[in-house]
């Protein structure tokens, strides 16, 4: 690991905290409450459905504003209405490219079975217990999650950036060329994938009040892992971000913006 991969490690886990996670999850479970509360309003009326469009605006609000505080908190900015209102908005625009993103791997991952099987087919016979048609089906849904959570670490970049970085290019770029980011991504979801999967797998198995309290445990666990994940994520892209603000690439003994070029003689 080189010196400047462990550099934005230890910044990132200086910024990390238990509360910072913890608000995660708080915001996390007010949202899913209020959407809860948005599916149950009724349609019947035009009042009824004005009532909807309301609430639904709230919870987009929330949910949007409430991410927004708690990056600029990360990243050291000032938490302005402005400021707030503009995450808000570079939230919704990322959720709206995830969403075009997730349907575009959707749609070409509906070839799967039909590639699979072409290219078993174009291989040797000999190579074809190694290259079936269960392997590549597999390889290629492997390859499809792939894309997927980068098109999710692209999108989280530039949400970032628009929402906390001063000059958000540069902290897009400085991102982007971040090594550790990208590790930190493909590590962390491969193993909150895995222990999720592997705990809300497992069932004790020994009644209905065990069965409750072990469901409840379980989810317990996996959203702490899942917002750990998440919220080291976000760290190490506030460094990314500060150090793109702050012309981190600047030659040595170049002074930082911040600092005066022309000292007065006294």
């Amino acid at each position: 690991m080189t010196a400047g991969s462990t550099s934005v490690w230890r910044s990132a886990l200086v910024r990390l905290s238990a509360g910072f996670v913890l608000q995660q999850i708080g915001l996390a479970l007010l949202v899913f409450a209020l959407s809860v509360l948005w599916l149950r309003v009724p349609d019947a009326s035009a009042l009824d459905v004005m009532g909807s469009v309301v609430l639904g605006l709230v919870v987009l609000a929330v949910a949007g504003m409430g991410e927004s505080w708690l990056l600029l908190r990360l990243a050291g900015r000032e938490r302005t209405r402005i400021k707030l209102l503009r995450g808000m908005l570079s939230m919704l625009a990322g959720v709206g490219l995830w969403w075009g993103w997730s349907a575009l791997i959707d749609h070409l991952q509906g070839y799967d079975s039909l590639w699979a099987g072409y290219l078993n087919s174009r291989f040797p016979h000999a190579l074809r217990n190694i290259l079936s048609y269960r392997h590549i089906d597999l390889w290629l849904g492997w390859t499809w999650t792939a894309l997927e959570w980068i098109g999710v670490g692209v999108v989280a970049i530039f949400v970032f950036a628009a929402t906390a970085s001063r000059r958000p290019i540069r902290g897009v770029i400085s991102a982007l060329s971040c090594a550790t980011y990208w590790v930190a991504l493909i590590l962390g979801t491969a193993c909150a994938t895995v222990i999720t999967g592997s705990v809300m797998g497992w069932t004790p198995g020994h009644g209905l009040g065990i069965e409750m309290v072990s469901l409840v445990l379980r989810l317990s666990a996996t959203v702490l892992v899942d917002a750990a994940v998440v919220s080291l994520l976000l760290a190490i892209l506030a460094v990314c971000v500060q150090r793109g603000d702050i012309g981190y690439e600047t030659p040595a003994g170049t002074p930082v913006e911040s600092q005066p070029r022309i000292v007065e003689e006294p």
